[in-house]
């Protein structure tokens, strides 16, 4: 017990101070690389967006980092005889690794956690801190939209003269519930907007009609209308103001799928990239298997820089299949969930045979 607090308290340590170096290099990178806006930007707004960009570095470095540490504390370990030790006194090469493995278990779950929690709203606020002048005239983030037709999800069909995603309010605005393919109600209104303390839509100077099954017809002019739950549509339905996968969480970006389908546009992308948001995370534990199946055997003949050489190597040949297989999913060369699955499913099938392979040895 002692040897396993020890072994993880090595691999705790090393990983953070690790990380925090990657963490700090990486920050460094990317403040050089765009120092003309920052310096046009000022402090606040930098720190502001180092502070937001922060939990996606340690959620891009810290597969790498995992990778690093393993070599670092395990193989050293091996070099200096420790684990021979222990396999001496009886222990299987499994079950002095399990600590290391059950915390590279914990940090794939907290990967997944701040990927689902944190991540979307810290990107939101990153790439909106991040958009220059340029940005916003080449490809600008849709806010507002004029004259358009919204098909929602429960049977309503809509038109917008204008509509705007900032204030949740639009104007000429026409709604029509459906049941069976049948109009059961119209609500013609000049003005709409969103009410955030019932969570539904007001409907001002307007009319409604309701249409009877017998096909009779009755109106009724109103000032003001609260329509409640008669639709489940939300503004961000409507115009979703995070427009990329980096900003949603799972949840999001399912509902948001629902609506690309709706209007008959491509959903390959988003398809991919909500697969991704579970498999992502796995690249931790992956790239942790391979670096030790790497460091756990004292070899003569193996220096430790070799076994850095080999990880880093197969750590980042990993990156770029993931990366492959999500353009082919978001292309539709691939399933979108093959896409987002298949560089973990290579990646982890060779994880998992060299570390029972060292195990034999």
């Amino acid at each position: 017990m002692k040897f396993s607090f020890y072994l993880l308290g090595n691999f705790l340590k090393s990983f953070t101070l690790i990380t925090v170096g990657s963490i700090v290099v990486f920050i460094i990178i990317d403040f050089v690389g765009n120092i003309k806006m920052w310096l046009l930007r000022g402090l606040e707004q930098t720190g502001e967006y180092y502070l937001n960009y922060l939990p996606y570095i340690v959620y891009l470095v810290s597969p790498v980092a995992i990778m690093l540490t393993a070599i670092a504390s395990v193989g050293a370990m091996a070099r200096h005889l420790e684990i021979s030790a222990m396999q001496g006194a009886g222990r299987s090469p499994f079950r002095i690794l399990l600590p290391i493995l059950v915390a590279g278990t914990i940090i794939t779950a907290l990967l997944f956690t701040v990927g689902e929690i944190i991540l979307p709203d810290a990107n939101h606020r990153r790439l909106e801190i991040a958009e220059t002048r340029i940005e916003q005239r080449k490809n600008p983030r849709v806010k507002e939209k004029n004259q358009f037709i919204f098909i929602g999800s429960d049977h309503s069909d809509w038109y917008f003269k204008r509509y705007s995603g900032i204030t949740k309010k639009g104007d000429n605005v026409s709604l029509v519930l459906q049941d069976n393919g049948k109009p059961t109600t119209r609500y013609d209104a000049k003005n709409i907007e969103w009410n955030d303390s019932s969570a539904s839509w007001v409907f001002q100077n307007g009319w409604v009609r309701y249409f009877s099954p017998e096909g009779n017809l009755s109106a009724d002019k109103f000032k003001t209308m609260d329509i409640g739950q008669q639709t489940s549509v939300l503004p961000e339905d409507i115009i979703n103001e995070r427009q990329s996968h980096e900003e949603m969480n799972s949840r999001q970006i399912s509902r948001r799928i629902e609506i690309l389908r709706r209007s008959g546009e491509d959903t390959n992308k988003m398809e991919t990239q909500w697969h991704f948001k579970f498999s992502g995370p796995i690249t931790a534990m992956v790239t942790l298997i391979i670096a030790l199946s790497l460091a756990h055997r004292y070899s003569r003949g193996g220096a430790l820089s070799q076994q850095f050489g080999i990880g880093i190597i197969m750590t980042f040949s990993y990156y770029i299949v993931v990366r492959v297989g999500l353009q082919m999913g978001e292309n539709g060369i691939l399933e979108p969930w093959l896409g987002a699955w298949v560089g973990h499913i290579i990646y982890g099938t060779v994880a998992l045979a060299m570390l029972f392979r060292s195990f034999r040895l």
